[in-house]
């Protein structure tokens, strides 16, 4: 019965969690292939009937990560986000859209005061990305994977 609840099947068969992840397609690229900066919107899909309270979701491991993918499949950068926020609470039935700047080490003041943004190899003139990870710290255990979205670096 617990199963049951945490899956939903879809008239096709495809089994799908109640709580989802969907990377937008408009990501933003700032820099070039030697100070590269992600600006990516994604939304989080809470179809439970639990509040989920996440810690350091967008930070650190185990949180969602944004994967940086070549474009014949290989992973190339595990990159979080600069937040520091302690909780991040995840309400039932909600979307939650949060815009995310990947690849700023300590955070935009540092940015700013010419710290690098990730390198990526000169042949990358197209890289795949997606979200992925966990709601970190939250009661919610299964691990999340978003859509993935090609986008060309400068």
């Amino acid at each position: 019965m617990i199963l049951a609840s945490l899956l939903a099947v879809s008239a096709f068969g495809e089994s799908v969690t109640n709580v989802t992840v969907r990377l937008s397609p408009d990501v933003y690229i700032i820099g070039t292939h030697t100070n590269v900066i992600f600006r990516c919107t994604m939304t989080i899909n809470n179809q439970t009937e639990a509040t989920f309270t996440a810690t350091n979701l967008f930070s650190m491991p185990p949180g969602l990560a944004l994967l940086v993918i070549d474009s014949h499949g290989k992973p190339l950068k595990r990159l979080y986000a600069p937040w520091k926020t302690p909780d991040w609470i995840i309400h039932p039935g909600t979307n939650q859209i949060n815009w995310l700047y990947y690849g700023m080490g300590d955070g935009l003041t540092r940015w700013r005061e010419n710290q690098n943004g990730v390198s990526l190899p000169d042949a990358a003139k197209t890289v795949r990305l997606q979200i992925e990870g966990n709601l970190s710290g939250s009661s919610y255990t299964n691990r999340l994977t978003s859509n993935i979205v090609e986008v060309e670096v400068p």
